[in-house]
């Protein structure tokens, strides 16, 4: 990277980060410059869909995040799996494709002062980068780079869980983005065929493909230069060396809801006490950078089972390994083409209102929590998460070194209420997987086990076991409120040039996965960034 100069600098290449480089490099005219502190993407590992799980758990892809002690949950700390690649965390996700509810979209507007993100704006936007491979709809789009396929084949244990879902009489859902989000189905898959279609696939590798867009990767932004109440660079490190790059129309954070805000702090802009007692001089005080950190949390039942329908297990030796990829990467066939968390449900507790609140993740396979630690065994695993949990986090430094990670406090189960709410969806997804359907190949309960017999029981049950499902956002809120960072256009307030376009600008949380919803706002606010530097 020789120059020092450019219209953009784009700080993380993910979900958000790869959308706007895309956006903005269709000016001829405008040099973009994307800068992403992890390294490559090019792996079999990130590109095969039932190897999900080591693309998670492998260092060289992921930030590997912890939690401060959680006190709600037996002072655990928890581990929070973050992408550190090209495509972010999209590139290590289950590549679920989730827009959540339309009423959220609305409830930014009208609650928050998200001014023109609701449902009639955000929806043409997600239909415009989407190709659904199910044809183009009033609600979906085709001919976008951004691939949206169903999971084929299903697991027969999948099948059952459908059937399970019958059998309890459940509503039946074949499309969680269509006219209703409530009932039980399939998930789509952002996949293009046997492979991911991560957002470095559909987004960035056409944008490299111009003359004005470039990517620097092992490059970690230390802090954002402001002179004058204006952005004017970045401060980063890249093979040791600390360097500045300038900006000449605008800086953009797309580090996600712990990088975005971590540099916004190192840069003296932030709650202006916080940063003071950190060792950070004060550029701008806002107070409300990290906080507002939002968060689904999850927990599950599960059971083992009699015969090896289950996936996985069959499929841990060696031998099985190096030939299933050679399936995958020479014919394009075979298990490893297969995401392996296929069913799902939106349904609701007993704490609902008129939206469902809680989400339910089906996997055929006994699954330990981000697949650190490996289980023999065949058997099946039925996740759930409170969709809008009323406890509210935040980060904070723990020292001004930008290679330290800050304090990550999401605060779970703050509030007595999430408690009710998970413990009630815990006793519903241990009910679906005792449901007739399941009974040919049930063996015994692993989680919560047998010894769980009262709804106390299971309350102490989610203290010990829940973890994240890796949807954090809203720590650079934008909108109108006290603790707003961001406007509307996603400009960071007081300070010119400098935007966050990510998932940390999301005002609340969505009812569902984050990826999708990442990617509309991204693709709407680069929009945003051209109209205001025409």
């Amino acid at each position: 990277m020789s120059r020092t100069d450019y219209d953009y600098i784009i700080c993380g290449a993910g979900s958000a980060g790869c959308t706007v480089a895309e956006r903005l490099s269709r000016d001829p005219s405008a040099s973009v410059l994307v800068l992403e502190a992890g390294g490559s993407d090019n792996s079999p590992i990130i590109r095969t869909p039932m190897l999900l799980q080591y693309a998670v758990t492998g260092e060289q892809f992921n930030w590997g995040y912890w939690t401060e002690p959680q006190k709600h949950l037996n002072d655990r700390k928890l581990l929070w799996p973050r992408g550190k690649t090209l495509g972010g965390s999209s590139s290590i996700n289950a590549m679920h494709y989730m827009r959540g509810a339309k009423e959220n979209y609305d409830e930014w507007e009208s609650a928050y002062g998200a001014e023109g993100w609701g449902w009639e704006n955000a929806l043409p936007a997600f239909k415009e980068v989407q190709n659904q491979t199910r044809g183009a709809s009033d609600l979906h789009g085709t001919g976008g780079p951004l691939w949206v396929q169903d999971i084929a084949p299903l697991n027969p244990l999948t099948q059952d869980f459908l059937k399970a879902a019958d059998q309890l009489q459940y509503k039946r859902n074949d499309d969680f983005n269509g006219p209703q989000q409530e009932g039980f189905g399939p998930y789509q898959v952002t996949q293009k065929g046997h492979k991911r279609c991560s957002a470095a696939d559909a987004f960035l590798r056409p944008a490299l493909e111009r003359e004005n867009c470039s990517v620097q990767t092992g490059a970690l932004v230390h802090r954002v230069v402001i002179e004058n109440g204006r952005a004017t660079g970045v401060e980063v490190e890249i093979e040791g060396e600390v360097r500045l790059i300038n900006a000449r129309k605008e800086v953009v954070l797309s580090g996600g809801a712990i990088n975005s805000p971590q540099t916004l702090l190192l840069s003296g802009i932030g709650p202006a006490d916080e940063l003071r007692e950190a060792g950070v001089s004060v550029v701008h005080d806002l107070p409300g950078v990290g906080k507002n950190l939002q968060d689904h949390l999850d927990v599950t039942a599960q059971v083992w089972t009699k015969s090896s329908t289950s996936i996985g297990n069959s499929l841990r030796s060696l031998p099985t390994h190096m030939y299933m990829v050679a399936r995958w990467a020479l014919r394009g066939d075979g298990p490893f083409t297969v995401n392996p968390v296929q069913g799902g449900a939106f349904i609701k507790s007993a704490y609902a209102d008129d939206l469902p609140d809680l989400q339910l993740v089906f996997i055929p396979a006994i699954s330990n929590p981000h697949g650190v630690e490996k289980t023999s065994g065949h058997g099946i695993t039925l996740h759930v998460c409170q969709l809008y949990p009323k406890s509210r986090g935040e980060i904070r430094l723990k020292t001004t070194d930008p290679t330290d990670h800050p304090a990550i406090q999401p605060n779970y189960l703050g509030e007595d209420f999430d408690l009710d709410v998970m413990t009630d969806g815990l006793a519903k997804v241990r009910d679906i997987l005792n449901a007739p359907a399941f009974d040919h190949d049930r063996k015994e309960e692993r989680y919560p086990g047998a010894d769980i017999t009262t709804m106390d029981g299971l309350r102490e049950d989610v203290k010990a076991r829940a973890e994240t499902l890796y949807h954090p956002t809203s720590t650079c809120a934008m909108g109108s409120g006290e603790l707003a960072v961001t406007d509307s256009r996603c400009r960071v307030r007081g300070v010119d040039g400098l935007r966050v376009i990510d998932a940390s600008v999301m005002p609340r949380l969505v009812g569902g996965n984050t990826n999708a919803p990442t990617i509309m706002i991204a693709t709407r606010a680069a929009v945003m960034i051209a109209e205001d530097n025409a």
